[in-house]
């Protein structure tokens, strides 16, 4: 029988990385998506995706800031793709700070 051992999560630290920066990319192509058009709930859907699997990947490295970030989104666009929220200017202004905020928190790792 075959026992696993611990995984060094640091030697997929760079993996991360690079799939992070491509969440945090699809969540700015969403952004500008709902800016321009508040009822795109492809753009909405692709944004609750992206910050999902962030938050997801986040936690699985032990990155808990940007876990609760991203998480932070996450709850936000789910609440709204299921109708207990809604996209105004607030949301949007809001979006951008923890988008913007990932990227910065991406930089220091």
């Amino acid at each position: 029988m075959y026992v696993m051992g611990k995984t060094n999560l640091a030697d997929y630290k760079n993996i991360y990385l690079q799939t992070a920066k491509e969440y945090i990319g699809k969540m700015l192509i969403s952004l500008d998506k709902l800016t321009k058009n508040v009822l795109d709930r492809e753009a909405l859907s692709d944004l609750y995706i992206s910050s999902h699997s962030l938050r997801s990947q986040s936690q699985v490295m032990e990155i808990i800031e940007v876990g609760k970030l991203a998480g932070s989104v996450e709850k936000k666009s789910k609440d709204i793709l299921n109708g207990s929220g809604k996209i105004d200017n607030a949301f949007l202004f809001s979006l951008k700070e923890s988008i913007n905020e990932l990227y910065l928190k991406l930089s220091k790792i």
